[in-house]
Parts: C-alpha cells; structure tokens; sequence
C-alpha cells in the first residue's frame, strides 16, 4: 500500500504522519513529523524498529532521574501503540500535540499527530493574571459531585482546579485547601512520601514512575497509579476546551489484588505441574531402571523386547548369573556386594554395544538384550563377557574377590515370542552352563527359537572405548 501521497497532502496541512508495518517497523514519514520530532531528523530509517524510535523520544524528554526506567516507558508507549482506538494529547518540546492511530487491514498501523493551539485560546478564554485557568462554573463542579467517580478539573500545568468529595476521600485529603496550586503527581508524590513501609515504595517505583512521569501526559490513555498501602488508581484525563483538563478517578485495587492472586495461583499452579512432571519422570525412570546399578530392571526389559518385536530379526537374550558372587556378602557384607555389582553393570557396558540393552533383574543375575545379532554373535559376546569378569580380581572393602558368570543364550525374532518365555529358556539353558561346569555359554536348544539366520558381521565387537 502506497501512503506517500497521503503523507504529501498531510504535510500541506501542517500535519505529521508515519507508517508502521505489522512488525512495528518504520516504513515512511512526512517533513511534518521531523519538525514535530526532531530529535528523529538524521536517524530514523526505513525499517527501524518503533521501540527505537521510542527510545529517541524519550532519551529527548526524560530527566536524569527517569532514565532507569525507560525500558518501562517504551514498554508502555509500545503497548499504547497497539491498543490505541481513540486520540490523545500530549505536550512535546513546546508543543500541543493531538494524536490518532489508524490501523490498517494487514496489520499496519498510521499515526498523525496534530498541533492543537493552548486551550485557552481555543476556546477564545482569557488566562488569568497568575497564568491559572478559569475555574469550572458552579453547575459543573455540581454535576461531578453527582458524577459517582472521584473527579478533578486540572490546568495545562497539570494543577488541580477542582475536586469532587469522592477525589478528596479516595486520596485521604482533608480538604479542598490542600489542593491549592498542587498538581496531580504532587498530591500522589506526598502519599508516598508519607508512606510508612519503603519497601513497598521500592517494590512499586517503576510502577510509579510510568504513571507519574510518563502516562499521565497522554491525556486520553487511561493509566494505573500505585498508591501506598497496596492501593490503585485507574485514572482518565482527558482535554476539553476552556483551559481545562478533567479526569476520572477509579479505585481498582480490589480488582488488582484479584489480578495478583490469580497470576500467583498461576504460578503456583505451573510450579506443581512442573513438580507433577519432575515426579512422573522420577517414577517412569524408577520403574524402569533398577536403582543401584542404573541398569534398565524387569520392567525395563519387557518394554524393549517389545519394542523390539516390530523389528524383523535375529536378535538374542543373554542371562546372566554371577558365579562366587556369594562370598562377597557373606565375607564383606552386602554393601560391598552392592559395589561389587555395580562394578559388575560398568565391565558389562564394555561388552556390548550403545544400542543393545543391559538389565539387572535382581540379586546376582542379569540379562543382555542384543539387536540384530546372529546366533553365532550372541555367543561370541556370552564368551567375551565371560572373560571380561573373571579376567581381572574385583576390589572391595579391602577385600579382592573372583567374579565368573555362567550365559545362557536364547536367540528369537520373527515370531511373537513374550518375554517370559524368552527369559525362562534363557535361564534353562544358564542353569545347563552352571551344570557343565560354570564360566559357560549355552545355547537355548535350537527349536525354541525360529529363524536366526547368521548376520555379517556379526554382533560380537564391542564398541571402541
């Protein structure tokens, strides 16, 4: 969409105007919005994000004092940005300035900004002679005593004209002399002054800064005003003719508090979800490993030989009973048994490779689930891991002890086989091992276990340390 034209025949008006894309960046600007902004002259560009060209206005207009909270006023101007349905007026270097922001179909946005004239001479009024504006007639000041909100009547200077009782109760007042020549951000500037908890104060400055010093000189966006005692203000000013600025007053603090309690409930909630999760891993984790050795456990073991049932074969189960592991206990006690099988799980984890599988299923025996190996690779694996633990002496507690295994071997695939099935003639053929001497590897006997054709190269080298 071309808005040059548009920007051209608004400058002839004196008006200024730029274009922002759905992504806030800067797309084109007309003469008129330099000599408002000049603080823009030489830097903004085509494709600048607004937040910068937000941080350039407000690094112009800022005292050393609000410069610690301008990522909050950027924030605010961002958000006034995108919410904007209806003008407002602000007073930039000098100036009066009514602003409208269009927003486009394709999520563009235009904003013009519009010099409107002091108020006073507008409305065609006379300033009085201490520069105050008229006060409001005697009917106005009746209809915001009947108005149901608290209410004031400002100056351009921002000081309060007029006030409703309920303005005088809500902000603890005394009474209406305690308004003379004081502006808003005075009167709220001195609750907080008096405030008996600074820490409070501490809590809610950024807060204050950007009602005080930033929002409430954009007459026409309503704004939220911390006041001590955890307290809000909802406030609306808005410019009219006759010198005058009037605004609404709406205590929100209950709606506040409901705000605070709910994202606190919320939060709440996201940490006991977050713990429910932690947990839940904790316990899938804890039925499927077994916790001394971290080794998968029963369970573990029947969910991968199912897993790898969808898997064409040949695979094969190795299980596993340690030989002489009962003098440990009885010699050193179980806590060194407890070592000893967990250095047992490290010198099994040498022997196989990263995808096959390691269980314990409890006390001395263990399993060792091999993907894609042939009947000839399981064994050459059983033998290896035979020699791996009776090869070196385990040390323990002062104590040196030497751990055998004796391997029963059952190869499967292709078949629907359960797990019980494979383990129980795995263990069969351990317990012929044991019988032929120990430190054997025996073969599941042939016809239980389908076709294993040979695979090459076969299963047996461990992976590289």
């Amino acid at each position: 969409m071309d808005f040059r034209l548009t920007a051209d025949l608004l400058d002839s008006l004196g008006i200024a105007m730029c274009v922002f894309d759905a992504g806030e960046r800067t797309v084109l600007w007309n003469p008129s919005f330099l000599r408002f902004f000049p603080e823009h002259e030489g830097h903004v560009h085509a494709g600048e994000p607004y937040a910068d060209n937000l941080r350039r206005f407000y690094l112009g207009r800022l005292p050393a004092d609000d410069l610690p909270h301008i990522d909050r006023f950027i924030a605010d101007g961002l958000v006034r940005h995108r919410t904007q349905t209806r003008p407002f007026v602000f007073q930039h270097r000098g100036r009066w300035l009514r602003v409208a922001a269009v927003p486009q179909a394709d999520g563009w946005r235009v904003r013009v900004w519009q010099h409107v004239a002091h108020a006073n001479e507008e409305a065609g009024l006379d300033v009085l002679p201490d520069g105050q504006a008229p006060l409001p007639s005697s009917g106005t000041r009746r209809m915001l005593e009947d108005v149901g909100e608290a209410a004031t009547v400002l100056d351009d200077e921002g000081r309060i004209l007029f006030a409703n009782e309920r303005f005088l109760l809500l902000y603890g007042l005394p009474s209406r002399s305690a308004l003379e020549q004081q502006t808003y951000v005075q009167i709220v500037q001195r609750l907080w002054d008096a405030a008996p908890d600074p820490d409070e104060r501490r809590q809610r400055a950024q807060d204050l800064a950007a009602a005080l010093h930033d929002a409430a000189y954009f007459a026409g966006a309503p704004f939220e005003v911390p006041l001590p005692g955890h307290r809000w203000m909802r406030v609306a000013m808005n410019r009219s003719a006759g010198g005058q600025n009037h605004a609404l007053h709406t205590d929100i603090s209950a709606v506040k508090r409901h705000e605070s309690e709910l994202r606190a409930a919320e939060l709440r909630a996201r940490e006991s979800e977050q713990q429910l999760r932690v947990l839940a891993e904790q316990l899938r984790t804890e039925t499927r490993y077994d916790v001394l050795t971290g080794l998968l456990n029963r369970r573990g073991l029947a969910g991968s030989i199912q897993e790898l049932s969808v898997h064409s074969g040949p695979h094969a189960l190795l299980f596993i009973d340690l030989d002489g592991f009962k003098a440990v206990n009885d010699e050193a006690g179980h806590a060194a048994g407890d070592q000893v099988l967990c250095q047992v799980a490290g010198r099994l984890r040498r022997c196989v490779r990263g995808d096959d599988a390691l269980v314990r299923l409890g006390g001395d025996e263990f399993v060792v689930l091999l993907r894609h190996c042939s009947r000839h690779g399981a064994r050459d694996v059983g033998l290896q891991i035979v020699d791996g633990l009776r090869g070196e002496p385990f040390h323990v507690a002062q104590h040196t002890f030497r751990i055998g295994a004796s391997i029963g071997v059952r190869p499967f695939g292709g078949g629907q086989e359960t797990p019980e099935t494979l383990l129980a003639d795995a263990d069969a053929a351990c317990y012929a091992a044991k019988r032929g001497g120990r430190g054997r590897v025996e073969m599941a006997a042939p016809g239980d276990a389908g076709p294993v054709a040979p695979l090459n190269p076969p299963c047996a080298s461990p992976p590289a340390p």
